[in-house]
């Protein structure tokens, strides 16, 4: 496959003709490139409720930016966020259900993922708000969350979310969803090309196949798969570059050795999630690696490292 209009072309090419086989889509939201690609050959439905579908999951899509967006004075997230200490906000049902993954992902990272590093990123530069005083910070109990009423309280006025490690692979998961009780058993979708979703196969039977890096591919039969890069923006000050992702038990940027991790799992919010986590904290690799998900830690000029129990990556000359 290869996605116009996108930050890293990373998926494999496709002939012009295959447009006859497949109902495209492409749109701007949160922050990047989204592509949705429907087999209509082999769906269903025909081609015109296949354009519909398309244009149905894009306002799904916008409607999560809307939610989610720490940009956006009037999404939830910041609503949350201008929340003094003790204020308990309500959310919604499926906020609320993000939320409660977000709060699982912590705990299966040891604390690494945490969606109140946003505190963090306005702390050191990457946001237009600025805290100058992280004393006393304590981001391992950054919010509580009452499940009778459906309310997220703060325990620090400072605190700050920000969704940004999951936000693509969360809407991706709800997008299968929707195809799968619509019964489209083919398809490909991608956020900026660090959330991708393979469902069921591509043309000729064969895996929906994406290029990690130079001579790495990831086949897709059915999984998600997150990217991360430690330095996918950063900013500088005083002649030292610091990246975007953060590390909550520091206080300040992460830093490592890996250029990229790639993960793919069943869920792209989960995929989304480990990879950030094994980009911040490198040990997370072998530890996660157990599980049903398939690692790729890439470091420059050296052998790429990798946990395949799905057997998805393959090895191109």
């Amino acid at each position: 496959m290869h996605l116009p209009l996108i930050q890293k072309p990373c998926v494999l090419p496709r002939r012009e003709n295959d447009f006859d086989r497949y109902t495209p889509l492409a749109f701007d939201a949160m922050g990047c490139r989204f592509e949705i690609l429907i087999d209509a050959e082999r769906s269903s439905i025909d081609r015109g409720d296949c354009v519909a579908v398309c244009e149905n999951l894009r306002d799904l899509v916008h409607d999560w930016h809307r939610r989610l967006s720490v940009f956006e004075p009037s999404s939830l997230a910041s609503h949350i966020n201008r929340a003094t200490a003790n204020d308990p906000i309500c959310v919604d049902e499926d906020m609320f259900a993000l939320l409660k993954l977000c709060e699982h992902l912590r705990e299966q990272t040891g604390g690494v993922f945490n969606i109140a590093c946003g505190t963090l990123m306005m702390a050191h530069g990457f946001r237009n708000e600025t805290i100058e005083d992280l004393a006393g910070l304590d981001l391992s109990c950054a919010f509580k969350l009452n499940r009778s009423d459906r309310t997220i309280t703060k325990t620090d006025s400072r605190i700050g979310l920000d969704f940004g490690a999951i936000a693509k692979g969360f809407v991706l998961d709800l997008m299968r969803d929707e195809l799968d009780d619509l019964g489209i058993e083919h398809a490909f979708i991608h956020g900026g090309t660090s959330s991708v979703l393979g469902i069921g196969d591509g043309k000729d039977g064969q895996p929906w196949s994406v290029l990690i890096d130079t001579g790495i591919e990831i086949r897709l039969n059915g999984f998600s798969m997150g990217v991360s890069e430690l330095y996918g923006r950063s900013v500088q000050t005083d002649l030292i570059t610091s990246g975007h992702l953060m590390n909550p038990d520091l206080l300040a940027p992460a830093t490592s050795n890996l250029s990229r991790v790639v993960c793919v799992h069943p869920s792209a919010a989960i995929a989304d999630a480990y990879s950030t986590a094994c980009s911040v904290s490198p040990l997370l690799i072998d530890q996660l690696g157990d599980e049903s998900c398939t690692l790729v830690a890439l470091r420059e000029d050296n052998e790429p490292v990798f946990h395949d129990p799905l057997r998805v990556v393959c090895f191109k000359s």
